[in-house]
């Protein structure tokens, strides 16, 4: 069967590289009608979302004066952090030059802004100095925030202790140093993740199964006690994977808690706090009780807090409602385009919405931003829509992985339907370590996937 599926990993290959040529060509008589724009857009951050959307603006705007502003000159592609914390990759696999990447063209300010006025549209950068535009879009991603764990301080998960996250490059080394070990010696590895968004949902879960992998490789998995606590009320947020994870949970004897929010840590003791919340029924109304509950660790893994910039929230661009009030942009979740301002428009994890938080959710966004975007400039209104696809390879074990794939019915929407949306193959993993880097790097930065 591993023969078998080698087979068709080689035949996808070639499909996907023959699929990879064909998206390059882009309509010659649609950039021709768009040289008399020449409208000044700025696009605040330099990351995936962000060198993607204007590699696209750059080649069907030709003569707009696009510019992109972000004061990070390296880019990471974040997908292959797992696979360091897993022991495949090093740190030379993730990490490049933007400058490699920035398109002809499309003027870098490296500089991070901090403040904005939609109103007048201005944003301020760094230095002090004023930038107006025509038209934006926010691309700055998230930002981390261990801290809202009580006890815990964001050099936690980069020093030397038992804690890591493997959101974070350094953390990923460490994260994989901390799986040998508790493969090696045995004990207690607990996996936490949030109730409220979080970007690429999977990762934490990977993580665990990795881990309970690697101590079974090492025959030493007897020892292992392997242990998830989400927030939330789901092992993920469509019930066919949820489904499908508890399957594989129960069968690997993986121990897994619900409406579980790691709420502290006391380092000293090796303990994290959750606090359980329970739901009930008192004479016909819905009841909530809370409990704090304890759970010793020799090994931590955390998915911290995350959120947009809080310059959105001051600038009156962020959702106003529910638990993620102030911390996300509050967009039409179709057409990307602010809620608040015509001439705005928000991109990949920053959106306010819980889908759309992974790399292949911004392959489906930004053409369609863009299109989106040079309507509004033509005076006409956005006419592309995400359907709020999003993917992940959800590595199961060393060798396989499931690929998940699901849009707003949150029911499976797989890209070959040739090939099962919810079994664990060799396929899939050969897919996450050989096709999507080239994919991204070389297909999605250069506004070509």
């Amino acid at each position: 069967m591993a023969d078998l599926n080698r087979r068709d990993a080689l035949k996808l290959f070639a499909a996907t590289t023959v699929a990879l040529s064909a998206t390059t060509s882009l309509n010659a008589q649609q950039i021709a009608e768009n040289k008399s724009i020449k409208s000044r857009i700025l696009i605040i951050g330099a990351g995936l979302a962000g060198i993607s959307l204007a590699a696209r603006l750059r080649s069907e705007l030709p003569n707009a004066k696009i510019t992109l502003a972000d004061k990070d000159e390296i880019f990471y592609y974040q997908p292959g952090f797992t696979l360091i914390a897993a022991g495949i990759y090093t740190t030379d696999d993730v990490v490049f030059q933007k400058s490699d990447y920035i398109p002809d063209g499309v003027e870098w300010i490296k500089q991070n802004v901090i403040s904005l006025s939609p109103s007048t549209n201005i944003v301020r950068f760094q230095d002090g100095t004023n930038h107006s535009y025509d038209y934006l879009v926010l691309a700055t991603g998230v930002e981390y925030d261990f801290e809202t764990i009580q006890g815990l301080k964001n050099e936690d998960v980069l020093n030397d202790t038992n804690i890591s996250s493997v959101y974070l490059l350094n953390s990923s080394i460490k994260t994989n140093e901390l799986m040998q070990k508790l493969a090696n010696k045995g004990g207690v590895g607990l996996f936490c993740e949030n109730k409220t968004p979080m970007k690429c949902s999977g990762v934490n879960k990977k993580v665990m199964m990795l881990s309970e992998d690697r101590a079974r490789l090492a025959n030493n998995r007897d020892k292992v006690s392997i242990n998830l606590y989400s927030g939330g009320a789901k092992t993920f947020s469509s019930s066919v994977y949820a489904k499908v994870m508890e399957q594989m949970f129960e069968q690997r004897d993986i121990n897994y808690k619900l409406n579980h929010q790691i709420i502290a840590v006391d380092k000293a003791r090796n303990t994290a706090i959750f606090e359980h919340t329970m739901k009930y029924k008192e004479n016909g109304q819905n009841k909530i009780v809370t409990e704090q509950i304890e759970a010793k660790f020799d090994w931590l893994h955390v998915v911290p807090r995350q959120r947009a910039a809080l310059m959105y929230k001051e600038a009156g661009l962020s959702v106003t409602n529910g638990d993620t009030d102030g911390n996300w942009i509050s967009v039409n979740k179709e057409t990307l385009q602010s809620t608040q301002f015509k001439n705005i428009f928000a991109i990949g994890d920053i959106c306010g919405f819980p889908n759309g938080k992974t790399g292949a959710s911004i392959r489906k966004m930004y053409p369609k931003l863009a299109t989106n975007l040079i309507n509004v400039i033509k005076g006409l209104e956005p006419s592309e829509k995400y359907d709020g696809y999003t993917a992940c390879p959800l590595v199961t074990r060393y060798g396989k992985a499931v690929m998940v794939e699901f849009n707003w019915s949150k029911k499976p929407t797989p890209s070959m339907p040739c090939f099962s949306a919810t079994r664990e193959s060799y396929l899939n993993w050969f897919i996450k370590l050989n096709l999507f880097k080239p994919m991204v790097m070389q297909g999605m930065l250069r506004g070509l996937v």
